[in-house]
């Protein structure tokens, strides 16, 4: 008879669902980076979609290369809702992956006393609203982004008044990106702070602090992601910074968090506000910390032993 306990521990990663290709098109280098991280581990680092049932068992599956679930958010809800009923042991957890899909999740957060960017809710972007948000924030610059969305997309700063100026603007594909978002959305005001200081991406494991790093767009541009040319580094950050985003990991509890990005930008009065709590597929910024891919190696071990997947948990 062969004994499982001797055996190595199985681990899968989930990757893009092939029918919706993800935009990036560098997740195979990402999925290498993690194997890297993860070398020497006492597991066998499997992979597949996120679209496919799974047919075996795995001691631990990590949602950490899901991208592209914006495209089709529905079906990932249902993987994840899939493999929750099936007692799957999912790190982190399929409700929280599945709240953290739509960005509307900030609203918890805001109810729960955490610091958000001031955010208009709506259920499709018009000039009323546009109006009401200039109104209520103080000011005319405005981003404009989907519920639903990854890597900027769809996102924009907003200037102008009647939203069809900018519809009529869109002249070739790449243009489309700055489209005004379609269905559920949210408004908020311009942080300056975004350009001049850049945003702050803060790195947990387990519930601890690892890394941060902070994402400076190139001169210009508002967008922090590597895509788009912004200037990355690691940094030691604020204790502002570091307390807001303690604040957000307490929130849904830090036991049941394997990895998170915990991404904000600098207000007007000097404090923190939240952009983006990611727990699904972040960049977790491992190559810019020296310890940063073991204390991800360790977390996934612990992971392994213990798997936060109870079914007490704080998010709805």
């Amino acid at each position: 008879m062969i004994n499982k306990e001797s055996m190595s521990k199985r681990i899968l990663i989930l990757t893009p669902n092939p029918d919706h290709p993800s935009h990036h098109g560098r997740w195979p280098y990402v999925l290498d980076a993690y194997r890297e991280a993860l070398a020497g581990i006492d597991a066998e680092i499997f992979d597949q979609p996120w679209s496919e049932p799974i047919a075996e068992d795995f001691d631990l599956i990590l949602p950490l290369v899901a991208w592209g679930y914006h495209n089709a958010p529905n079906s990932f809800i249902g993987a994840m809702t899939a493999m929750g009923a099936a007692e799957r042991r999912v790190f982190n957890p399929p409700e929280i992956v599945s709240w953290n899909v739509d960005k509307r999740y900030l609203r918890d957060l805001a109810e729960a006393g955490v610091r958000i960017i001031p955010t208009l809710f709506t259920e499709g972007v018009t000039d009323e609203d546009v109006a009401r948000a200039r109104a209520d924030f103080g000011q005319k610059a405005l981003v404009l982004k989907p519920a639903i969305s990854a890597g900027a997309k769809n996102t924009l700063i907003w200037e102008g008044e009647a939203l069809s100026e900018l519809k009529s603007e869109v002249r070739d594909v790449e243009d489309k990106k700055l489209a005004v978002p379609v269905g559920p959305a949210m408004i908020q005001p311009f942080m300056p702070a975004i350009r001049s200081e850049g945003e702050w991406s803060l790195i947990f494991f387990v519930g601890q602090f690892s890394h941060a790093v902070l994402k400076t767009p190139k001169s210009g541009d508002f967008r922090s992601q590597p895509d788009y040319d912004a200037h990355l580094r690691a940094l030691t950050p604020p204790p502002e910074a570091l307390a807001l985003a303690q604040s957000a990991i307490d929130f849904i509890g830090r036991d049941r968090l394997l990895y998170a990005r915990v991404d904000m930008v600098r207000a007007e009065d000097g404090g923190f506000c939240l952009m983006e709590l990611e727990l699904i597929e972040p960049d977790l910024y491992l190559t810019y910390d020296l310890e940063a891919s073991m204390r991800f190696k360790d977390a996934v071990e612990s992971a392994m032993l213990v798997c936060g997947c109870s079914s007490d948990h704080h998010v709805h």
